[in-house]
């Protein structure tokens, strides 16, 4: 889970605001459920508004998630800290970009890595993280999923992302390696 965004309400330089909103997403490993990191997450956040909350650490005495009853408020403003979780979309729609663990034992991962070998000459099989729609969905489905990319690691998702004919020509290589590879299996 990643804050990527943060807005403050404005006020004046010498006002704190009254509120915040952080946002930001998760990216779900393999062999975590959609399902129970919501009801994880939730939970968290159950917790901390129902704690005592003078019990959290602070930067001082001055930083203090309650205010005493001696200072003075606006009518209807809080005088306690709030956590407010807001999910932006539905479970069905999270579960599309669920967490995903290659199959390695599986025919399509052997016939990736010959094919890699035979074209690169050698093999260094990674992991990254990252979301990929429907993947995880078709991987439940039965389909063997195998993930690999031919691009240039370095301006992955950059500004100018690209890649090199050289590269794709080398892609189209343990492409086709790969059908081969597969229709020999299948015969």
């Amino acid at each position: 889970m990643k804050p990527t965004q943060i807005e403050c309400a404005k006020g004046s330089l010498n006002q704190i605001c009254p509120e915040t909103t952080v946002s930001g997403d998760i990216r779900l490993s393999p062999f975590y459920e959609v399902e129970d990191a919501q009801q994880a997450i939730e939970g968290y956040v159950k917790d901390l508004n129902d704690m005592d909350l003078e019990m959290l650490p602070t930067k001082g005495s001055w930083s203090k998630y309650v205010l005493a009853d001696d200072v003075t408020t606006m009518p209807n403003e809080l005088r306690r800290g709030l956590i407010e979780l807001k999910w932006q979309g539905d479970t069905d729609s999270f579960k599309l970009y669920a967490g995903i663990a290659v199959n390695s034992d599986s025919e399509g991962h052997k016939a990736l890595v010959q094919a890699c070998r035979e074209t690169y000459s050698k093999v260094r099989p990674f992991s990254v993280s990252g979301s990929l729609p429907l993947v995880k969905m078709m991987q439940k489905q039965g389909f063997d999923i195998q993930l690999c990319g031919f691009g240039l690691m370095a301006v992955y998702h950059g500004v100018n992302e690209y890649c090199t004919s050289a590269d794709m020509r080398k892609a189209h290589e343990v492409l086709l390696r790969i059908v081969c590879l597969l229709e020999a299996v299948t015969d």
